[in-house]
């Protein structure tokens, strides 16, 4: 699913990989793509293989990070370096519109509504935002099928990286919560009563106050719809599948884009110290390495200053792996990719440690 995602974002030979039409010139840095492409946008985070940028107050650019130059690869990590990174608890969230929902936020108990405690879950990485009002019938259909059952299939799939927010921002604190209740809606809904404080939240909502859009934590669009009949709200959740699945450490179709960012910016990020070479992604298959009988698995994997691996060690030898997985596992472990080791800004030699399994 999500190879057919990265494609519609880098279609039709563009350079700039968008999700989103930019509706109005931001005050921010100019910046230009490999192809070419230029825009405004103030950097906010890397999402796996994008570059996030906001590009105004309700609208944002996706750009695959192999498309930005090095030079600008740098220009954005040392302009997002100090943002707060995801918080473990949403209590401590300090994303921009996470940190506004916390505590202004209700669930459905039973056949009331109450206040949500968000302590203790994690602060999500996206915010599916529901705008509806009562009287308009397609806000109804919104929040019924397919969303229900395809939001539930997002957080098995992907937990805690994704929650859903329901506003009708024009209705009443008991209108809201009778169209809450009334839909057993399984996700979380504004508190209506607070909603004058909701500054991030308020920018967002849409002219005709209907409408869903996927949010970054600090509140910037990655997915907009008019959520107008069911076939544009499954594109909305397949998409952001398809986005998750490409943020996920392992996939294999994001490495490039890690690797280029991460080649970029290690000189500048270790200009006064050392690191180890990183590897992108994992080459091994922890299910494989399972059903080969193997538990546990240490090895030493010698990366050139080029980033090309020249040998793979064993340190536990016969410990870990029977002598004749050695080649396959030490082939596979060399194939990986690989952003070479750095000395005070240079690229150097070095030996990158691989673990699989308890410690």
């Amino acid at each position: 699913m999500h190879s057919k995602f990265t494609a519609r974002l880098a279609g039709a030979g563009l350079a700039a990989a968008c999700l989103l039409t930019v509706t109005a010139a931001a005050r921010n840095e100019s910046w230009t793509d490999t192809g070419g492409t230029r825009f405004k946008g103030e950097p906010i985070e890397v999402l796996g293989p994008f570059a996030l940028f906001r590009t105004s107050s309700w609208s944002g650019r996706l750009v695959l990070l192999h498309l930005l130059r090095p030079e600008d690869c740098v220009r954005f990590y040392q302009a997002t370096r100090a943002r707060p990174a995801r918080a473990a608890d949403w209590s401590q969230a300090r994303g921009d519109l996470t940190q506004e929902l916390f505590g202004n936020v209700k669930r459905l108990a039973g056949a009331r509504l109450v206040r949500a405690d968000l302590k203790g879950r994690p602060e999500p990485e996206f915010l599916i935002l529901f705008f509806a009002d009562q009287g308009i019938s397609k806000s109804w259909d919104m929040v019924g099928s397919p969303a229900a059952e395809l939001y539930a299939s997002l957080q098995q799939k992907y937990p805690g990286m994704v929650e859903a927010v329901f506003w009708a921002p024009r209705n009443q604190v008991y209108e809201q919560e009778n169209m809450v209740a009334s839909m057993k809606m399984p996700w979380l809904a504004v508190d209506n009563s607070a909603r004058l404080g909701l500054v991030h939240l308020r920018d967002l909502a849409p002219a005709q106050d209907f409408g869903m859009k996927v949010v970054s934590r600090d509140g910037v669009p990655v997915l907009v719809s008019g959520a107008e009949n069911p076939a544009a709200i499954r594109k909305v959740f397949n998409d952001l599948d398809g986005l998750l699945a490409l943020m996920q450490p392992d996939d294999l179709q994001s490495r490039k884009d890690r690797a280029w960012y991460l080649q970029a910016i290690q000189p500048v990020a270790h200009a006064n110290d050392r690191a180890a070479p990183v590897l992108v992604g994992d080459p091994l298959k922890a299910d494989a390495l399972k059903r080969a009988g193997i538990e546990h698995l240490d090895a030493v994997i010698r990366v050139a200053a080029s980033g090309r691996a020249v040998r793979v060690s064993f340190p536990n030898g016969a410990k870990d792996l029977k002598p004749e997985m050695a080649g396959p596992i030490g082939d596979a472990l060399m194939e990986g990719v690989f952003v070479p080791a750095v000395d005070h800004g240079r690229f150097v030699d070095g030996d990158c440690e691989y673990h699989f399994g308890p410690r």
